[in-house]
């Protein structure tokens, strides 16, 4: 391949990696408004507190300005399972925080094979409209993995917007809900309706997750309901996915 064709390729995939990125941002600043105005006109409904815009904005301006950030580093912060062997085949199962370069790793996947593509199109003397045809066919088989870690972003981003909703209307408790069916994760099933304290709850935005945090001050505060002192769950090694 000539070194002008390369540069083409790496020309196509930069801009590539630029409109992902742009994309990303203004869905973060969409979710993050909506999130944000959401939980807040709900705790203000439940507490008769002042909901104002400029708390929504505020949140959702620092929550943008962090995520576009992560972009422009080539990724985003996740969330990711940690464990601890507790022996007698017991595992300690916890979360944290990552900065994950997923988009540039999602980039220099794509650069591999469509060089690749190209690469033994010239070799096998393959004409250009073929060449084409092939790259629109990877390109298309792509879109599903792309629409996934859209959805996770999103996830992500709202909940959040959540958060940081919850912190601005002084809650102190979070409860832990998942979708409750066959495809949550055995961490997450343990933590099922499970109450926290806001500052020491599970990170939620693992790949493809689909739990939230939900106030819980009432339950706790009226009800008497119990509170975890930290984010673990312990389970049997045999009952943890390589996910969590």
């Amino acid at each position: 391949m000539d070194k002008q064709t390369k540069t083409e390729i790496q020309t196509i995939l930069d801009d590539w990696i630029k409109s992902v990125g742009l994309a990303l941002s203004v869905n973060a600043e969409d979710i993050a408004y909506m999130s944000a105005s959401s939980t807040l006109k709900e705790i203000s409904a439940m507490r008769r507190t002042q909901y104002t815009k400029a708390k929504v904005d505020g949140i959702t301006d620092a929550i943008v300005k962090e995520y576009n950030a992560g972009i422009k580093r080539g990724g985003s912060w996740c969330v990711e399972p940690v464990y601890e062997d507790l022996g007698n085949g017991f595992v300690k199962c916890s979360t944290k925080q990552r900065f994950v370069p997923w988009l540039n790793d999602f980039a220099d996947e794509h650069r591999e094979e469509v060089m690749r593509i190209f690469i033994e199109g010239e070799r096998e003397g393959v004409y250009p409209l073929e060449m084409a045809k092939q790259l629109e066919e990877y390109f298309e088989g792509t879109k599903h993995r792309a629409q996934t870690a859209a959805r996770t972003e999103s996830q992500k981003i709202a909940q959040t917007a959540r958060i940081e909703g919850y912190k601005a209307s002084k809650v102190k408790s979070v409860q832990y809900i998942t979708a409750a069916d066959e495809k949550v994760r055995p961490t997450h099933a343990a933590r099922h309706l499970k109450i926290y304290p806001l500052n020491k709850a599970p990170w939620i935005g693992e790949y493809q997750c689909r739990c939230i945090l939900t106030e819980a001050d009432f339950a706790v505060e009226e009800a008497g309901a119990p509170v975890e002192k930290d984010d673990s769950v312990i389970l049997a090694k045999n009952e943890v996915t390589p996910d969590g």
